[in-house]
């Protein structure tokens, strides 16, 4: 792919078509989900998915998919048709089996996934997911308008006001896009969750929880609340304000297309700002590399936070097995550490305790970085 005409995940994704096509649906759905983390927004990866899951004869995962899909491109007719489907298929396993359908319902992490809610939802069309939209695209542009303003404010207690709305008001936003995409948790979410802390679990169980535990979003509401426990700083911001920008511009689009004068002023805004994802998304990663070095002086301050730092980490290992552009950030500040501490004037001493360290936190933290 790096010397092709196509980008790693156009690859994947023609590739999981293929397999598809030959019915090889466990070849399909491994390369759809290898799309999926090389480009978490690339809308067809997710429709591979869905076929690949449809294939195998998991339905609810297949429609879960689908319309992970259609949150990124709202108006594709194949993914509608994939996603009418996959809950008609569904349907059919749910009459013919409760047994099998109350096992699937329990295996994801909320009640959108069980057949009352999703009755519900089908029975109030598209009015609710349009509102909930709107109120998720408000909250956003809420979150990047108060940390503009938070940027321009030299008051403290102004700063420090400002801070905790931009940080609430993205925690609000993401926590409703958790809702929209995986629904609210039942009692089956908390029966799967015991079962894997007893070691009881099995992977179809689990696979709701997995996908919740993979998705950038679910990262980001973990993020939030940590952040209000801290001082305001503008770099402890970054990722949240990147991230905003980048899922309002995509989110407001896609709403911006039912008209043309809405079209026309998303041309304007939000189109300039979805054309530089990927670099925004780089920046976010980025972004990561440098709150960690800023935790880890503010030891050395009265201003530390060992508890966020603490939590921080735990957050660091899942992005970088599992978001590209975190683990691409973190494999650049890893080489660029190798070019000073490893380099060939480098004292013997200092490159040995380097090469420790960097023994120990490849471990711990199990980013792409071959020991030296």
């Amino acid at each position: 792919a790096k010397n092709g005409t196509n980008p790693k995940h156009v690859l994947l994704s023609n590739r999981s078509a293929c397999h598809a096509k030959l019915q090889q649906w466990d070849k399909a759905l491994e390369d759809a989900k290898n799309c999926i983390i090389a480009n978490s927004s690339f809308a067809k990866g997710f429709s591979r998915k869905g076929a690949a899951l449809h294939g195998k004869g998991d339905y609810a995962g297949a429609a879960q998919a689908y319309q992970r899909a259609l949150d990124l491109e709202a108006n594709n007719e194949t993914f509608k048709q994939g996603l009418a489907a996959a809950k008609q298929a569904a349907g059919g396993t749910q009459s013919s089996s409760n047994a099998s359908a109350s096992s699937s319902s329990s295996s994801r992490p909320g009640a959108a996934y069980s057949s009352n809610s999703g009755a519900s939802s089908s029975a109030s069309g598209k009015k609710p997911s349009l509102f909930l939209d709107v109120v998720i695209l408000l909250a956003q542009i809420f979150a990047v308008v108060c940390a503009v303003m938070y940027l321009l404010t030299s008051d403290p207690h102004q700063s420090r006001f400002l801070f905790m709305r931009a940080t609430l008001a993205a925690t609000v936003s993401y926590f409703l896009t958790a809702v929209a995409r995986h629904g609210m948790p039942d009692m089956g979410t908390f029966k799967v969750m015991w079962k894997a802390f007893r070691g009881q679990a099995t992977q179809a169980d689990t696979r709701g929880i997995f996908n919740f535990a993979q998705d950038d979003n679910t990262h980001y509401l973990f993020y939030c609340p940590i952040l209000i426990s801290c001082t305001p700083s503008l770099v402890l911001l970054m990722p949240v304000i990147l991230s905003s920008a980048v899922t309002a511009s995509q989110r407001g689009k896609r709403l911006a297309e039912m008209s043309a004068v809405t079209k026309k002023l998303s041309g304007m805004t939000f189109d300039k700002v979805v054309a530089r994802e990927a670099q925004l998304k780089q920046m976010c990663g980025n972004a990561e590399v440098l709150i960690l070095i800023f935790m880890v002086v503010e030891l050395f301050t009265p201003r530390r936070n060992l508890l966020f730092l603490i939590l921080y980490l735990q957050l660091i290992k899942v992005r970088m097995l599992i978001n590209p552009d975190s683990k691409a950030a973190w494999t650049n500040a890893a080489q660029k550490c190798d070019s000073v501490f490893l380099h060939a004037r480098s004292p013997a001493p200092v490159q040995t305790v380097y090469r420790k360290v960097r023994g120990f936190v490849a471990g711990q933290m199990n980013p792409q970085m071959p020991p030296r």
